[in-house]
């Protein structure tokens, strides 16, 4: 049971990874690609083949993400208790995963403050889940 909590852990952590790759791409497309002379189109190709399958998938990779977590978080309670850290990265991966459901079926303006609200705290979960792999052992009740 334990090691099932575990692995769903990591699947959540690389879910997040890939969910949050979308970001990360499209700036360096914007940044960078964009400016490829054009003797350079295939690499400027092949980049955007990439990056139009980690947009496709950004919304599944952070749902599995977001499912994975809750079943973390349940198998690690009932084994080994409650992680401050891990319950921390928890509620914010939440709430970026209902701002994301929020801008995708409600709120569909790409310039709202939604979307700075889910990237600021896209950001600061990748701190929290990287303390909560360090402190996971020591803050837990």
């Amino acid at each position: 049971m334990k090691e099932f909590g575990k692995m769903l852990g990591w699947i959540s952590f690389w879910g997040y990874g890939i969910a949050l790759l979308n970001f990360f791409m499209k700036y360096i497309n914007k940044k960078y690609i964009n400016r490829i002379p054009k003797d350079k189109k295939s690499y400027s190709d092949f980049y955007r083949m990439v990056m139009r399958y980690v947009v496709k998938y950004h919304k599944m990779a952070g749902s599995i993400a977001s499912i994975a977590v809750l079943g973390h978080l349940y198998l690690m309670y009932i084994t080994k208790g409650l992680s401050i850290p891990g319950l921390t990265a928890l509620i914010v991966m939440i709430v970026v995963a209902l701002l994301g459901i929020y801008g995708f079926f409600i709120n569909r303006n790409m310039r709202g403050h939604w979307l700075k609200i889910h990237r600021i705290l896209s950001f600061i979960l990748i701190a929290l889940i990287l303390f909560h792999l360090l402190f996971k052992k020591f803050l837990i009740i």
